[in-house]
């Protein structure tokens, strides 16, 4: 888990307060996707931006037949591709900060253990048993986090490689007809 700085808690209260000088910014064009600045969704502009790319029109217009062709579904299938990477990218950032988490509290636990252990007090054995109880858990939630990252993941990594298929046969599909469409131009 991430724990918010200082800079953090003030941009937090700008962007909900409404006296504030400060006005969380939109985007200045006609997007399908808006939100704030400085929030959570930045970690979404990867994405808003491929959806943005997958919904224009080509602006200029390609002159080679392959272009024409197969231009536009190499470019569709490139774009697919990198959104199903950016999901799986930030499926592993968040297992990653779940376990970062759960390691950083059973450190801390086991701080506390050996702390009761190596001191009298009058409830050491309660107090013995109930840390211990709380790393058990600690460890059935890294089985289960691991688990679900597992379960999560599964159909993403399908799909990644589906796609990462399909774009690879529409490169092929479209080098193959630039290729033909060069010799035929010499």
């Amino acid at each position: 888990m991430t724990y918010n700085t200082t800079t953090e808690l003030t941009e937090l209260y700008f962007q909900q307060s409404r006296d504030s000088a400060k006005t969380p910014e939109m985007a200045s064009y006609d997007s399908l996707l808006q939100w704030p600045s400085n929030s959570y969704f930045n970690k979404f502009i990867p994405d808003k931006l491929l959806l943005e790319k997958s919904l224009s029109t080509i602006e200029k217009p390609s002159y080679s037949i392959a272009g024409q062709v197969f231009g536009e579904k190499k470019e569709q299938e490139y774009i697919g591709l990198k959104h199903f990477s950016n999901l799986f990218y930030e499926r592993c950032r968040l297992h990653q900060q779940h376990t970062h988490d759960i390691d950083h509290r059973n450190l801390q636990i086991q701080e506390k253990l050996f702390n009761v252990q190596i001191n009298n007090f009058p409830d050491k054995a309660r107090r013995q048993s109930n840390l211990e109880s709380q790393l058990l858990q600690l460890e059935q939630q890294r089985r289960d986090e691991e688990l679900t990252f597992w379960k999560d993941t599964v159909e993403l990594r399908e799909k990644l490689f589906e796609n990462a298929t399909a774009y690879k046969q529409a490169k092929h599909r479209y080098s193959v007809f630039s290729d033909v469409e060069a010799q035929y131009d010499r």
